[in-house]
């Protein structure tokens, strides 16, 4: 049987490390790609080669999958992960740092797709997993440019399905809730950066408390299951949202539509309470 190639993005932590681990575990060859090359190379192994890669640097991604085709002749699976999240209100949170989290969230994963498509479509076959969020169907106020940037992405996979399906190639969109890793600190420590007037003291306290629960939140396992689930099927999900509270806000949010639940976000943001 030919030995399946992944290249996976962001995989120095979280989600893309253990997507990658568990890719490898099941007779994957996977190329993991972030810019911690420490990270990566605690986690090289016969079936793991790691790949220093800023996901803003499109002649690098280019080298990166050229490097792929070139030492294994064809790419399997694409696992577009690599992301982080810019919270703050949209008065509050510079142009600059919005440019850049669209950098990193969309443009990064439209540059990966753009770079291996053309040779899944000369294989035939392939498939391409966009990690999104479950924000990429609804928001929260605090959130609004990750928000916008998974919303954007949303729609660019939705529309790369249709455009590739007849070529044999698959496009999933896995949208991940609260999941115990690194990314809510770090998207708290960004949120702490961002100047607030005090009027906003109850949005940045609410924001806080939107994400308290993630140390209770499963581990980055379950999404690294379902990706593998979803390239190892022959109909893989258009989209799947995890954990369950993850399914259960999306299907509120059309049950209750956009006031009613608003009003139930911002009881979930205690601070926002009279």
């Amino acid at each position: 049987m030919t030995e399946r190639i992944a290249l996976v993005t962001g995989a120095s932590s979280g989600i893309g490390r253990a997507t990658a681990e568990l890719l490898a575990r099941n007779g994957y060859y996977v190329f993991a790609a972030a810019r911690r090359m420490y990270r990566l190379e605690q986690i090289r192994s016969h079936h793991i080669e790691p790949v220093e890669l800023d996901v803003t640097d499109e002649e690098a991604i280019h080298r990166v999958v050229g490097h792929v085709m070139s030492t294994k002749g064809r790419i399997d699976v694409l696992v577009n992960n690599a992301a982080y999240a810019q919270l703050g209100a949209i008065e509050c949170v510079s142009m600059e740092a919005a440019h850049h989290q669209f950098e990193v969230n969309v443009f990064g994963y439209a540059r990966f797709m753009q770079s291996v498509v053309p040779h899944m479509r000369t294989q035939k076959s392939g498939c391409i997993v966009n990690i999104t969020s479950a924000l990429g169907k609804m928001t929260i106020p605090g959130f609004g440019w990750y928000t916008a940037s998974k919303h954007a992405l949303e729609a660019l996979s939705e529309t790369l399905r249709g455009e590739v399906m007849e070529f044999g190639i698959n496009v999933v969109v896995i949208a991940p809730g609260l999941i115990k890793t690194e990314f809510v600190p770090n998207q708290l420590r960004l949120l702490d950066t961002i100047a607030h007037p005090a009027a906003y003291e109850k949005l940045v306290a609410g924001a806080h408390q939107i994400v308290s629960h993630e140390p209770r939140c499963p581990g980055p396992e379950i999404i690294a299951q379902a990706v593998l689930d979803a390239i190892t099927t022959s109909n893989p999900p258009l989209r799947h949202a995890l954990p369950l509270d993850s399914k259960m806000a999306v299907v509120a949010r059309w049950l209750l539509g956009p006031r009613l639940f608003e009003w139930a976000v911002r009881q979930q943001m205690k601070p926002w309470k009279p």
